[in-house]
Parts: structure tokens; C-alpha cells; sequence
């Protein structure tokens, strides 16, 4: 499926008097950690994992040598085993462009830095993780491309009835946005994509992230772990004096900067940011759970957005199957999806239950009524995978007059939900179900999703 084996192998064979270091400088010893050897190994592995769209680089030790592997769609792939060679010495040379300490005491730590480079025309940014492990030093490389053409509000994969809902929340002029969701899901593209709707000559946006991971012109954007001379609740209240229209905090961390942002949100500014919750219901739990007033939270939310991604069946080889009636009714059953929504021909039985745990299996509708899914079969296109690219799945819900009653006198989340599907709110599931009868994700990706959100 990838050439970096292929490539390596070519690289270690080549003749030594005709390697060149590959960025520049005077050359280096064979086994140093600039090596042209070393250098231009870590310059193929990060090309490598730009061009086929890994979104990260696991440097993983094993016993006599090293494994690579590339997430790609949401799925991790072995792309070069290398055994130990003297003269490579890769990720002490990566250490050196993220000026993380190269000595045996500092290996046996954990670190987080990042270095930036430019690769096939595009600047990206490489944040770095390293861990140690029993065989060694692990490295992870999350790969961020800077490029901010690649965040639009149309792209993210919002269907009509949640993109209405959407721009319904943030046309407003103050009130706070939550983004929640898992690590990787997306979040950080989703804001970035309202703020570049949002950004116009006649509002001040003001960003406190860390780090800035797209450069938006005409957004003030503020990298808060550059700021040394300050912490993140006073550069927080700093942003608040340079009479901001629309703030954006990179993740509400605790219970001060949670009570910042929504303050703000109440005193003529829209505030932005992530925090991590089950659901998009589940951001009021989460902020009660630290310590904010049920009635500040009700009335300073505008709205919450909760997603995952999931990797988007490649269109090149798009493939439909059919699912039985019965086992699709069931799959309803379990995730509380109304079938009426999927089925042309549901039964009065289907259309009246909300859940469909009492429908019976001797209803009278078509007993063989055919549900299409879709899958990738698999082409030159997506590599054989059947993927190509991810997508998001959203719940977005608006806090309403009704609903913000319900949070001020502490009602169940179940209460607040129902009162939010009257204004339109759709679960994650609905949202799901609905991508994978367009054909646009593949059941399996979801399942477990669906399944860990019931708990």
C-alpha cells in the first residue's frame, strides 16, 4: 500500500560519497545525529506521511529494530520496520528540530514540543510526544497542516438541518459555543471554521490558543505558550481589554478560565471554545461539575456542538450491500433511532416508536423491505483502503428559552434533551445514521461510537 519501505531500502543502500545532506549545512560524521543519512530518513518519513494524508507518525522501538507507522482515516499502518542501524539515529535527529534534550538522562522522560516545516509547498506543524517505554523511546508525531483553505463551514460534513441550526447560534452577538468531543475529533477544525465564516473587516476576533494551529488574516491570534510572562487565566483577562467582538479559548482547562469565558459571554462578547464532554447536553453537567452556577451556565450558553470523525468511504469505489429489515429495525432499537426516519415503507408501529424496543416481528409492513449501506471496495484512488479523507458526525444543540429554564432549575439531561429535540436538536446517532444511508460513512465505523455513548 506505501513506498516507504521501498524507499529506505534504496536510501541505506546508496553509496555513501554520494549522500548529500538533504537540508543544507556542512556535512556530518556517518553515525552523528545530522548524518545525511539520518537527515534525509526523517525528511522521507515526514513527506511520506504528508503525502498520503496521515494525520500521525507512531516511531515505536521493538527488540532489535524500529517500527513506523502512519495513521491515515482514523486507521493505524505499519509503513517501514528498519532494523538497528549505527549510522541512523532518527529520533534524536527529530528531538534536534524540536529542541527536546538528546542525552540518555532525558530519554528516560516524557516530552512535548513541536517544530515546523515546509513540505511540498505547504508549511506544517509537527507537535511531538515522546514516552519511554520497556524497549526503548516511543515517539508520536501529530501532523497539523497550516493551510487554513482547508477549514470551511460547508466542508466539515454538517447536513442541511444542522447547518441551519448552526448559523442560527453563532449569528448571535454574545453567548458562549462549546465544542466537545473526543481527542482527534475534530474540534480545533470546527472552530477554525466558524471563526473564518465569522471573520469579517467589521468584528474583532481575538484567539488565546496553544498552540495556533491555523493562521487566519484578519484574526488576532495569540499563541499562549509562547506568552512566558503570563498564565493562561491573566492572558485570558488581558484578551477581554482589547474590546474583542468574538473571543476564541483554545479549551476551557478549569473552573476559573471556565468562569471567564462565560462571564464574557454574558457581557457583550461570543465566545468559542472546547471542553471535554460526552455530549453536547452533557457540556451543562460538565461545567456545573466545575462549580459553575447552574444559572450562569443557563444563561450565558448559546449553543454546543458535540462530534467524532470518521473515515469517509472513498466515492472512486463506493459499493452498496443490503442489510435485512429485521437487523436494521434492531440496530434502531439499540441506539434509540426512530426507523421511520431510514425506511420508505415503515409500519404505523415503526412511525409511532421513539426507541422501537416494543415493535413487534409479526408487524404487517413489508416483511423484506431492503436497507442500503455502503462500503469501499477498495481502488487506486484510496490506496485499497476504501477510505478516503474523514468526515464529522454532529449533535448541535440551542439553548433556547425553554431550555435554559430546565438548566436553571436543574433538570435532568434527559428533560433538557427532549425540550431541545423540539427546536430541532438531532443525536449523534440520527446524524450517523443519516451519513451512512447517503453512502457517505461505513456502519462498522460508527458502531462502536454509537455504542460507547450509550454508557
Amino acid at each position: 500500500m506505501f513506498t516507504l519501505q521501498e524507499k529506505y531500502n534504496q536510501l541505506i543502500t546508496r553509496p555513501k560519497d554520494t549522500a548529500k545532506p538533504a537540508w543544507g549545512g556542512k556535512p556530518a560524521a556517518p553515525g552523528s545525529q545530522e548524518s545525511p543519512l539520518t537527515t534525509d530518513l526523517v525528511k522521507l518519513i515526514l513527506t511520506e506521511a504528508v503525502t498520503n494524508r496521515a494525520s500521525d507518525i507512531h516511531i515505536e522501538p521493538g527488540k532489535n529494530l524500529i517500527r513506523v507507522r502512519f495513521r491515515i482515516d482514523g486507521k493505524l499502518y505499519i509503513v517501514l520496520d528498519m532494523a538497528e542501524n549505527q549510522e541512523i539515529h532518527l529520533l534524536a535527529r527529530i528531538k534536534i528540530l524540536a529542541n527536546i534534550p538528546t542525552d540518555s538522562v532525558s530519554s528516560r522522560k516524557s516530552w512535548d514540543a513541536r517544530f515546523s516545516m515546509v513540505l511540498l509547498g505547504q508549511e506544517y506543524d509537527f507537535r511531538i510526544s515522546t514516552f519511554p517505554v520497556l524497549m526503548g523511546e516511543k515517539m508520536a508525531i501529530r501532523i497539523l497542516n497550516k493551510n487554513a483553505s482547508q477549514v470551511d463551514l460547508k466542508k466539515i460534513g454538517l447536513r442541511p438541518q444542522p447547518y441551519a441550526l448552526l448559523e442560527q447560534i453563532i449569528q448571535r452577538k454574545s453567548g458562549l459555543l462549546i465544542v466537545s468531543g473526543p481527542t482527534g475529533g475534530g474540534k480545533t477544525t470546527t472552530l477554525y471554521s466558524i471563526l473564518k465564516h465569522l471573520n469579517s473587516p467589521t468584528v474583532n476576533i481575538v484567539t488565546l490558543e496553544n498552540p495556533v494551529e491555523y493562521h487566519i488574516d484578519g484574526l488576532n491570534q495569540c499563541d499562549i505558550n509562547k506568552k512566558v510572562s503570563e498564565d493562561f487565566t491573566s492572558a485570558l483577562r488581558a484578551t477581554l481589554r482589547q474590546d474583542p467582538d468574538i473571543i476564541l479559548i483554545g479549551e476551557v482547562r478549569d473552573s476559573e478560565s471556565a468562569e471567564i469565558a462565560l462571564r464574557a459571554s454574558i457581557t457583550g462578547h461570543f465566545v468559542l471554545t472546547s471542553i471535554h464532554a460526552n455530549s453536547a447536553i452533557g457540556t451543562v453537567m460538565r461545567l456545573a461539575n466545575m462549580g459553575i452556577e447552574r444559572h450562569i451556565i443557563a444563561y450565558a450558553l448559546a449553543g454546543a456542538i458535540y462530534q467524532h470523525l470518521v473515515p469517509r468511504i472513498c466515492e472512486k469505489c463506493r459499493t452498496p450491500y443490503v442489510v435485512p429489515r429485521e437487523k436494521f429495525l434492531s440496530l434502531c432499537a439499540q441506539f434509540g433511532i426512530p426507523a421511520h426516519l431510514f425506511m420508505e415503507s415503515a409500519s404505523p408501529a415503526d412511525k409511532d416508536a421513539l426507541h422501537l424496543s416494543h415493535v413487534s416481528k409479526t408487524d404487517e409492513a413489508p416483511k423484506e423491505e431492503a436497507i442500503t449501506f455502503y462500503k469501499g471496495a477498495g481502488c487506486e484512488i484510496c490506496k485499497g483502503s476504501g477510505y478516503l479523507g474523514m468526515i464529522g458526525i454532529f449533535e448541535i444543540v440551542q439553548f433556547t428559552e425553554d431550555v435554559r429554564e430546565a438548566i436553571a432549575s436543574n433538570a435532568p439531561s434527559a428533560e433538557i434533551e427532549a425540550l431541545a429535540v423540539k427546536k430541532g436538536f438531532q443525536s449523534l446517532s440520527i446524524d450517523a445514521m443519516e451519513k451512512v444511508k447517503s453512502g457517505l460513512i461505513h456502519f462498522d465505523d460508527i458502531y462502536h461510537i454509537l455504542l460507547e455513548k450509550q454508557r
